[in-house]
């Protein structure tokens, strides 16, 4: 019998270098890297959505540093005073790391999590769905906003299903 070995000790990857590209290019850049976009950070420029600096922990990172697999990054973007608003994407019924997604495509940032009492593991929280949201889908937004999601495992919370009963 061939021993296992367990390690705890993550797998390292390179910082990619995100400086220039769109938010959109840098988040599949990230995750192609095993790395995970954190917040959207909006600075005044020319140039709506284009990353100017990368950063961890609110200090900028180096193309080529060597990081923990997983680590999260935090994006400075661009936001032009002609061009800073956005569409709050309708989220209720959507599984969490699909809400996620789509609030960051939407150059928002995902505030406040609200896990009910269905709600007691991670993989609870990631088949877990969102019953309600603030702001409401199809609002608009100043880019780089919170979106504040509540979440469940019980179907009975969506509105639709309410509306039923």
């Amino acid at each position: 019998m061939t021993p296992s070995i367990n390690t705890t000790v993550p797998k390292e990857v390179a910082m990619p270098s995100l400086v220039g590209y769109s938010m959109r290019q840098a988040k599949a850049e990230l995750v192609r890297s095993g790395l995970v976009l954190g917040r959207l950070i909006y600075v005044r420029d020319i140039a709506t959505n284009n990353v100017l600096r990368q950063q961890r922990g609110g200090v900028d990172i180096k193309a080529g540093t060597r990081l923990a697999s997983g680590t999260t990054i935090n994006l400075v973007v661009g936001l032009s005073p002609n061009d800073n608003m956005t569409y709050v994407p309708k989220l209720v019924g959507k599984q969490y790391l699909h809400a996620t997604d789509l609030t960051q495509e939407s150059s928002l940032n995902v505030g406040k999590l609200h896990f009910d009492e269905t709600v007691k593991t991670y993989a609870d929280s990631v088949s877990a769905f969102v019953y309600q949201q603030r702001p409401s889908g199809s609002e608009k937004v100043r880019m780089g906003s919170e979106v504040t999601m509540s979440l469940s495992l019980d179907p009975a919370k969506l509105p639709a299903n309410n509306a039923k009963k």
